[in-house]
């Protein structure tokens, strides 16, 4: 297991959430999942069903992350890890400068959307709509995605990099759960957050940019043993005891 590693993913989902794609269409998706609308009076529908549909949708597209990791894994069985690392790297680079608006790629400002035109409000619709924005969504998940598909390629086991693929789920879920839970008081916070849009897009383009060439001049341990110097040490004993209950042994 990989502490440090966890906390990028989940730094990633949040960063994915944040995106200016995603922050200012959370209040739609998930009033448009469960019914909900904001009135004078507060939410229509029970928080209840609210929280449940927001959690199907996050089920939804972790299935899909799981997924793509899982497709992926199965690859490098076959390919060098090196030249996928590479690989992953330029593909991250270009992430990067993308949203940094250096260079605009048409390709990643094409949004495959797919829309369930049933006027059911039953929870397996929000589940295939979250698999369908993890499928559709590329400019906005795509970048951060691809940061911790190229990271669990680095791993070095198929369950490590399920982990973190996990781990930047609950960074993109949380706060979609967190929304649902407050959607009243949430709507208009989420709001006032769209002045720092513009500063988080370029704040991720660098750091997408930063962890594409240490893929491809092989430094990516670099960063690691960064992270493995500003992470607690609390975390590590709480990883050695957790290993320990699944009868795991660490690499020294």
């Amino acid at each position: 297991m990989n502490v440090p590693l966890f906390f990028l993913a989940f730094g990633a989902g949040l960063l994915s959430f944040l995106s200016p794609c995603v922050l200012p269409l959370v209040p739609i998706y998930i009033g448009y999942l469960s019914g909900a609308a904001v009135t004078p009076q507060g939410v229509a529908v029970p928080r209840g069903q609210v929280m449940m549909h927001a959690l199907a949708f996050v089920l939804g597209f972790t299935t899909i992350f799981v997924a793509i990791w899982s497709a992926l894994f199965a690859l490098t069985q076959f390919i060098d890890k090196l030249l996928l690392a590479h690989i992953s790297g330029v593909i991250l680079i270009l992430f990067g400068v993308n949203m940094l608006g250096i260079i605009k790629l048409p390709y990643l400002h094409q949004e495959a959307r797919v829309q369930y035109r049933s006027a059911e409000l039953g929870y397996p619709r929000s589940f295939l709509t979250g698999m369908a924005f993890a499928a559709g969504w590329t400019p906005c998940v795509g970048p951060m995605l691809s940061l911790i598909l190229g990271a669990a390629t680095q791993t070095t086991t198929a369950l490590e990099g399920t982990a973190l693929l996990l781990m930047y789920s609950a960074g993109l879920g949380v706060p979609f759960l967190l929304t649902a839970f407050a959607f009243d008081s949430m709507v208009l916070r989420l709001k006032g957050f769209n002045k720092y849009l513009h500063t988080i897009e370029i704040v991720s383009g660098v750091i997408l940019i930063i962890v594409g060439l240490m893929l491809v001049f092989d430094k990516f341990q670099v960063l690691n043993a960064y992270f493995y110097q500003l992470t607690p040490e609390v975390f590590f004993k709480l990883e050695e005891n957790f290993a320990g209950f699944l009868g795991v042994r660490l690499e020294q």
